[in-house]
């Protein structure tokens, strides 16, 4: 891993294993929090980023005036230089200046308020900001190397640096009310005689004129649209942002493509929200969230400046992967998203259902030929058997070091044991080494991939579904997975720093983060009866561990609709509805109690579990395991393998505990059955009544992993 040295030479970066013992803490001010003015000395607050992940040279800040000076005599200097001239009152009569800055140098400096520049004696306020390359990192550690730019494929046209920096780019749509479409625009001050016009959410009635930004930040492809009545950038935005988060889940090293249509969304634009993305936001372009975290920062710190106000909130918008960055990025980078929506849910990155998947569909193919799709599907908790296949071809390469990489990445620079050693490893792992580092005995970042002591098909085998025998042989020969991810005979041992570095950097959600303090509508198309990845079971698992953490998951609903238009639709629309009256009222609410107390407190009335029938009825029932109203009849969640292997619904241990093998709990065991269950399980069997080895707290919100 390298970064470029300021005078062109490229720099080594040296990594360790104990990379995250250095992890370093930011501030836990909210970049948009109110600093409510002083009457002994001004106060400064970055607005459209965090004082210390300030990105691109500028920063639109605001500086309240004391009561004690005439806002007139107000100096603000930047690093010396008087920039007072940058800030007018954010309205008539206001003490609050507001004004971008620009010309911030790379590293450290310095914005001063003060009474005509002479801060002796008088009142005097200094904020330090900390300044980086538009090009990133900021907090994600060192950038990943070779990196294939994408953006030649685009509007953008050629990349200009190794960064795949492009100018900004500017381009009008309007909505036709002829076509119910968008039309490109090249004046945007003109009215196509087709133009409609939209009434937002905030009761403003414009012409319905969209602007959208497009170019490079952070190395992704960056867009993002809001209204723009007679071409005035913002005129008719309510003033809230919605954020949009894509699946997948890739190994990196390539930039990722998005079309410059792809934020024209007429159910959000209309509303008169603002609504962005980045390449580096979609997963299957980079499995990160520490990354995704970092870019959205950075696409919405522009956002905020060329606006010149932060939204009053966020909405996180996305599913399956675009689930997970929700979760991961309002646990660990608290501040960025407000209120979440994810679909389509998964609890986080973790790897045991593709994982275990291919191991289950290789022991059937070669050994399981005598065993019935009930004993399968007893076995593996899915509804629909080929859902492990599905998860097989989607996902398991991801823990396979020459073939989870994008077939943009040239194959010359792919990892192969024989041919090439030194080539990218395309594994999750190897694409997150910033922050579980490296393994100095391999030379490669350790992985948290772990089956030891896990018995699979526990659950069949005490319901009768499976024998003992075809319980031993499944678990004889299960196998696991070497350390470039091919199958092998013996199980998957993880490595005992990664699992710990997992836990103390976020990489399991909900254990001790932020993400009580942001309403979760969780919602969802069922598709357990499909060949599909997106089980609903994981919707419960989250919410079994906002229990286990906090004691409570009110703050989450869970919301699920038939796999079709009629159903989904309607779904969709209220949640974006319903979401957006939640987060109103939060904002609203300017009492001291915690900020998850609001988040409880603001619940609208139609914030309860549901679902919506095939023709679109919304029918108000609990979303709980073991449950008999008709939302379950209609939608019962299925399992997955480590829950039919005996693991608790919060599925929140990376590596088990082990203890000793109980023969009671096997029923009648013979010599011979005892000999081979004694040899499947050497070391003992999870323990799932205690934690999982190495599970710990989380260090704490908005870590850096470098520069």
């Amino acid at each position: 891993m390298s970064s470029s040295h300021p005078g062109g030479r490229e720099l080594r970066v040296p990594r360790a294993i104990c990379v995250a013992l250095t992890l370093a803490v930011l501030a836990a001010v909210p970049s948009g929090a109110a600093a409510a003015p002083s009457p002994e000395k001004f106060a400064i607050e970055s607005l459209s980023a965090r004082p210390d992940a300030v990105s691109g040279g500028d920063v639109l800040a605001a500086v309240g005036v004391p009561k004690t000076v005439p806002v007139h005599q107000t100096r603000i200097l930047l690093n010396g230089a008087d920039v007072t001239a940058d800030f007018t009152p954010d309205r008539p009569g206001s003490r609050r200046l507001v004004g971008l800055v620009d010309g911030l140098v790379l590293g450290r400096n310095e914005l001063t308020a003060d009474a005509n520049g002479k801060g002796r004696g008088r009142p005097l306020d200094t904020l330090e900001l900390v300044n980086h390359p538009i090009s990133g990192p900021v907090f994600s550690g060192p950038h990943q190397e070779p990196f294939i730019c994408r953006t030649a494929g685009t509007d953008l046209g050629l990349p200009l640096d190794a960064d795949c920096s492009t100018p900004t780019r500017v381009d009008y749509y309007y909505r036709s009310s002829e076509t119910n479409s968008f039309k490109a625009l090249a004046d945007p001050r003109s009215r196509p005689a087709d133009l409609a016009e939209t009434t937002t959410r905030a009761g403003e009635t414009v012409d319905y004129v969209v602007r959208v930004e497009s170019g490079t930040i952070n190395r992704a492809i960056y867009r993002w649209a809001v209204l723009a009545d007679g071409g005035e950038t913002g005129r008719g935005w309510n003033g809230r942002l919605r954020y949009e988060f894509g699946g997948g889940c890739g190994t990196g090293h390539h930039q990722g493509t998005l079309g410059p249509t792809a934020v024209l969304d007429n159910d959000v634009l209309s509303e008169g929200y603002a609504n962005a993305t980045a390449t580096l936001n979609t997963f299957g372009v980079n499995c990160n969230d520490v990354l995704s975290a970092e870019t959205m920062s950075m696409v919405k710190e522009r956002l905020t400046e060329e606006l010149r106000r932060p939204p009053v909130w966020t909405m996180g918008w996305g599913g399956s992967g675009g689930a997970i960055q929700q979760l991961m990025i309002a646990q660990n980078y608290p501040g960025l998203l407000d209120g979440i929506v994810p679909s389509a849910t998964f609890q986080d990155n973790g790897l045991a259902e593709p994982a275990d998947c291919r191991l289950l569909n290789r022991y059937f193919a070669a050994f399981g030929a005598a065993v019935s799709a009930a004993q399968r599907q007893a076995i593996m908790g899915f509804r629909n058997n080929s859902s492990c296949l599905a998860w097989d071809v989607a996902f398991a390469d991801v823990i396979v070091a020459q073939r989870g990489c994008d077939p943009s990445v040239p194959a010359s620079l792919i990892y192969n044991a024989a041919t090439n050693p030194g080539g990218v490893r395309c594994t999750l792992w190897d694409n997150q080494v910033n922050i579980y580092g490296i393994d100095p005995a391999t030379g490669f970042a350790p992985r948290t991939l772990d089956n030891v002591g896990v018995q699979y098909g526990l659950e069949a085998l005490k319901s009768g579904t499976i024998t003992l025998d075809r319980f031993l042989d499944l678990n004889e020969r299960i196998g696991g997975y070497d350390n470039d991810g091919n199958p092998r005979a013996a199980r998957t041992v993880a490595d005992a720093g990664a699992v710990e570095t997992a836990y103390r950097t976020g990489r399991v959600t909900t254990d001790t983060g932020a993400l009580a303090d942001v309403p979760i509508l969780d919602m969802r198309a069922y598709n357990d009866a499909a060949v599909d990845i997106h089980t609903y079971i994981h919707s419960y698992i989250v919410r079994e561990r906002l229990r286990r953490a906090n004691g409570s998951a009110a703050n989450q609903i869970m919301w699920r609709s038939a796999s079709t238009a009629a159903s989904s639709a309607p779904m969709a629309t209220a949640a974006r509805q319903t979401m957006a009256g939640w987060l109103d009222a939060i904002a609203t609410d300017q009492s001291d109690r915690p900020l998850s107390e609001k988040v409880v407190a603001a619940k609208p009335a139609q914030a309860v579990d549901a679902c919506w029938t095939s023709t679109g009825e919304r029918i108000d029932d609990p979303a709980e395991i073991g449950a008999s109203g008709p939302c379950t009849a209609l939608y019962p969640p299925s399992s997955t393998p480590r829950l039919r292997a005996g693991a608790p619904l919060a599925m929140n241990a990376i590596k088990c505990q082990l203890r000793p093998l109980d023969l009671g709990e096997y029923g009648a065991v013979s010599p011979a059955q005892e000999q081979r269950l004694r040899a499947a399980f050497p070391g003992g069997v999870c323990d799932y009544g205690r934690p999982g080895i190495g599970e710990q707290p989380l260090a704490g919100t908005w870590l850096s992993f470098g520069p």
